[in-house]
Order: C-alpha cells, then sequence, then structure tokens
C-alpha cells in the first residue's frame, strides 16, 4: 500500500491486489479556496468525510470513481470500507455538523480516517 498527503486532510491510497492490479482511493479532496492547489488525481474509490468545501471537492478528482458520503458498509474491488458516523464538534453536531470517519481493509492492512473529527473522544 501507498499512502499519500496532498495536503489538508486529503489522502491517496494505492492498494495493490494481485500482481499488477491496484485499486486507487481518494479521501477529502478539497477546494483550492483554502490556498492549496489539488493535484491532478484519479480515483476508482472516492471518500468524503463531510461536505464542507476543504473535504468535498468530488469535481476536482477524475476517474468516474465510486463516491461514497455516507454511513454504511462497502465492498467494492475487493476493498471492504466502513463508514462510521460521528460529529464534527463537542456539541454533537449542534454547531458543525456530522462527519463519517472512514476504516478501510485492504489486504494485510486496516487504515482509519478520522476526517475532522470533532468529539471529545471515540465512541462504541
Amino acid at each position: 500500500m501507498q499512502i499519500i498527503w496532498h495536503g489538508q486532510a486529503c489522502f491517496q491510497l494505492e492498494l495493490k491486489r494481485q500482481k499488477e492490479e491496484k485499486v486507487t482511493i481518494v479521501i477529502d479532496p478539497f477546494s483550492e479556496e483554502i490556498g492549496l492547489r489539488l493535484p491532478k488525481i484519479e480515483a476508482d474509490i472516492l471518500l468524503v468525510t463531510h461536505d464542507h468545501y476543504d473535504h468535498a471537492n468530488i469535481k476536482g478528482v477524475s476517474g468516474n470513481p465510486f463516491l461514497i458520503n455516507s454511513p454504511g458498509e462497502y465492498e467494492i474491488k475487493g476493498v471492504f470500507i466502513r463508514g462510521i458516523e460521528a460529529f464534527h464538534d463537542k456539541a454533537q453536531g449542534k454547531e458543525r455538523g456530522k462527519v463519517t470517519i472512514f476504516t478501510i481493509e485492504g489486504v494485510y492492512l486496516k487504515f482509519c480516517h478520522r476526517g475532522d473529527f470533532g468529539q471529545k473522544e471515540l465512541t462504541e
């Protein structure tokens, strides 16, 4: 697995499956309004933790990716993804709303992206 950080909360994961086959996942692509330029990136799967401009530049990612922007369990191209609802603030989402924490399971690795997690602590 290769993990590339593109700034802010944007990560690109490249998971190798069989021999030459790979799956590319992009998480939380940002808008250039934050002062950074999003590089040209292509994805098979696009994860968006919440719908704020600094995390949800869906049009900035090419390749017609499968979009996941809500809690649930998904299996795409042999990768298991679980979205877990959480809060963006310490007031149970009353100030900034909800976010989705994503866990991604590939062969030999489990990765967690918490996005703009704002709760005091993780809950079950």
